[in-house]
């Protein structure tokens, strides 16, 4: 089975990785979850977060996506 890559966006730049990780943690095993930063080093707001299955991204997707999380609402999609 193929790991499923998630992408997930419009997160409150505040959002640590492993808040991310906690917040997905629940819909499969995690091999990476890793947050974007510009040149300053500070979040841009998007995380990559990769599961052991497609299931899992799927999940997270279907039950992640358009809901408040860490205080923004974020979009939840397939990773690229």
């Amino acid at each position: 089975m193929m790991p499923k890559r998630i992408r997930v966006e419009n997160m409150s730049v505040t959002t640590t990785p492993a808040q991310v990780k906690a917040g997905f943690t629940g819909f499969g095993s995690i091999i990476r979850c890793e947050l974007d930063v510009d040149e300053t080093g500070a979040s841009t707001g998007v995380a990559h977060v990769e599961y052991t299955n497609t299931q899992s991204g799927s999940a997270a997707i279907a039950i992640m996506n358009n809901t408040p999380f860490n205080g923004a609402t974020i979009s939840v999609t397939e990773d690229a």
